[in-house]
């Protein structure tokens, strides 16, 4: 069931980020790097939960678009520091002013839940979350 409504959510969201020029998974890595500062591009990979090879492609595209910045080590190539440019910033603040992945825009999906329901699914929704950080990340 989770997985049917996140595949529903995920395909209106890829088609509200469409007219930014970014993907969804564009869209999770340079939000990700705007929250922890610089990401390292092997951890990254398992904090998003992409594989390695589709991340590197993900993170060249962002880099050729300007969004992020990449900074190799000198001695491991794995080792490459991501970081957030200010045409990323820019993106970022457009997308977030339109709320676009507010829990508000799941509009008519929710409409089904009167409001007490509404305020414990966002209640349960947020302790997984939390969890699933603690976990995964």
């Amino acid at each position: 069931m989770m997985g049917l409504a996140y595949g529903l959510w995920r395909r209106k969201a890829s088609a509200a980020l469409e007219p930014f020029g970014i993907t969804f998974q564009q869209y999770q890595l340079v939000r990700q790097a705007r929250r922890k500062g610089a990401l390292i591009l092997s951890a990254a990979a398992g904090e998003l939960g992409m594989d390695k090879p589709t991340l590197s492609l993900v993170a060249r595209k962002c880099v050729e678009a300007g969004w992020l910045t990449r900074t190799d080590s000198m001695t491991d190539r794995r080792a490459s520091r991501l970081s957030l440019s200010g045409l990323g910033e820019e993106l970022l603040d457009k997308i977030e002013a339109l709320r676009l992945f507010s829990p508000e825009s799941l509009g008519d999906a929710l409409d089904v839940l009167g409001s007490e329901e509404r305020s414990e699914l966002k209640r349960m929704m947020d302790r997984v979350s939390r969890r699933a950080r603690d976990v995964f990340v």
